[in-house]
């Protein structure tokens, strides 16, 4: 059996792949479906044929997403930098996302634990693996963990990045509001950036990454947005006029250090494996992607195609190769937009250089 930890993107697209590639597959999601999860609900054109080769893109259509096409990137300063993306991008929940995943992997014969956390992993892929929740054992012959950003399993695996503190806070919300038609907003303020698109249903997802030293001072999250709104003139047109429809959820030490891609045995995946700066609009892609690299590889190993150092160095290799370069790109861009004065030069410049736009949406995302 392979037992996939988390049931978010990573997971269960690992879980679909390997469940039809033949093997016996668990799901192991701490939490519930539908819930709403800190996203942008952009989804990518790379992301979004992802989703149709899983078989799920019937299902977001019906839900009527919002077709995104353009990306505009402001500063504080009023200064503002449009292109367009590569594909047709959509916008929809994650709401509604990860319940059409989940149905997808049930419907693919794979048995999906929700409400449950997995306390720890012991094993290798020789002797096979005990997977611990609070309340049963589990055993695996093998072991994909997409658990996300970070959680207690990460630190029972005592992993580098978990002696690091992170100075970063994540928050999402829905608004009613008005936006332009079949774009997505990234708004810089100092020590952040919000990023602002349509999804589903008429609704607006706002989601912002801040520094901790910038977001403490403020007495509440109200009190943070409309500090943060007062810092760019675009913001504050958007916030004038929109009402708050869900309450805000929030992220902590959200880790952007590098990761490993396998921890001794466990093939990691989606956020777990590494994260891709936010701004950048690929992580959802990212998650799909490498949750079907983890399983085809161990679907290779499960077939003896493979042995398991040639299954975890081919993945470990695999996902640098396909994601490395976004990553650290990803992270360039993100230092320059927390930093006003670079953004202001910066935007005026992409705008006269047309083809340095291009670079940056085409480097931070899959080649074509």
């Amino acid at each position: 059996m392979l037992i996939v930890v988390g049931g978010g993107l990573a997971g269960l697209s690992a879980a679909i792949t390997a469940a039809r590639a033949g093997l016996d597959v668990t799901v192991i999601e701490a939490g519930t479906y539908p819930r709403h999860r800190v996203c942008g609900e952009f989804l990518s054109p790379e992301a979004a044929g992802y989703l149709d080769q899983l078989g799920v893109l019937p299902a977001l259509k019906a839900q009527r997403p919002i077709s995104i096409r353009r990306v505009q990137i402001t500063a504080g300063n009023g200064a503002r930098w449009e292109g367009n993306l590569p594909g047709n991008g959509l916008g929809i929940s994650r709401y509604a996302l990860d319940h059409a995943l989940a149905e997808q992997a049930r419907a693919a014969g794979v048995s999906v634990i929700t409400g449950t956390q997995v306390k720890r992993i012991d094993g290798n892929l020789r002797d096979g693996f005990r997977v611990e929740t609070p309340t049963a054992t589990l055993h695996a012959r093998a072991v994909i963990a997409a658990h996300g950003k970070r959680s207690a399993l990460d630190k029972a695996l005592n992993r580098a990045f978990m002696r690091q503190r992170q100075p970063y806070i994540g928050l999402k919300a829905h608004f009613c509001g008005d936006i332009p038609p079949g774009r997505v907003d990234v708004h810089a303020f100092p020590g952040g950036y919000c990023g602002i698109s349509g999804i589903e249903g008429g609704r607006v997802n706002v989601c912002l990454l801040a520094r901790l030293d910038v977001f403490q001072p403020c007495a509440s999250i109200p009190a943070f947005v409309a500090w943060m709104a007062a810092q760019n003139p675009h913001l504050a047109r958007f916030f004038a006029g929109a009402q708050i429809e869900s309450a805000w959820l929030s992220i902590s030490q959200v880790p952007f250090t590098p990761k490993s891609a396998v921890e001794g045995d466990i093939l990691m995946a989606g956020d777990a494996a590494g994260m891709i700066a936010p701004l950048a609009g690929d992580g959802m892609s990212i998650a799909l992607r490498g949750g079907m690299l983890a399983a085809d590889g161990i679907a290779r190993w499960c077939a003896g195609e493979i042995d398991a150092v040639a299954l975890k160095r081919g993945y470990q290799a695999t996902w640098r190769r396909e994601f490395g370069g976004r990553v650290r790109l990803g992270r360039f861009l993100q230092a320059s937009i927390f930093q006003p004065p670079v953004l202001a030069f910066g935007l005026p410049l992409m705008n006269a250089v047309p083809a340095l736009g291009r670079y940056f949406i085409t480097g931070t995302r899959a080649a074509a």
